[in-house]
């Protein structure tokens, strides 16, 4: 049976393991119309998903590193059109995209692990 102190260590343990959680305000733009203009939260390392019914899809995977940027994977259909772009973003800066008639901005903002 764990005591009160060993329940404490048990619980920081957990804790320094939780997965670091984005927030990822997302524009998209086809023929230089808004799409859509999504805001997702994304948890380190895994893919989050957003779709709107068959016309926009929107897959993001944000991979931390050490010095304050992130490597982002992006997964994005507009009506026929998709683009799959892979780049790296500092942290709370804008980044945009432009791949054709497709435009896409993006922030990373850290908001918890």
């Amino acid at each position: 049976m764990a005591c009160a102190s060993d329940l404490g260590k048990i619980l920081a343990s957990a804790l320094c393991f939780a997965a670091d959680i984005y927030q990822v305000p997302t524009s998209v733009y086809s023929q230089g119309k808004l799409v859509a203009s999504p805001t997702m939260v994304v948890e380190a390392d895994k893919m989050a998903s957003i779709n709107m019914g068959n016309d926009f899809s929107d897959g993001l995977t944000v991979k931390p590193n050490q010095d304050e940027t992130a490597s982002m994977v992006a997964d994005i259909t507009v009506g026929d059109s998709s683009i799959n772009p892979s780049f790296t973003v500092a942290y709370g800066k804008e980044v945009r995209i432009e791949i054709g008639a497709q435009k896409l901005t993006l922030q990373v903002n850290k908001v918890g692990s």
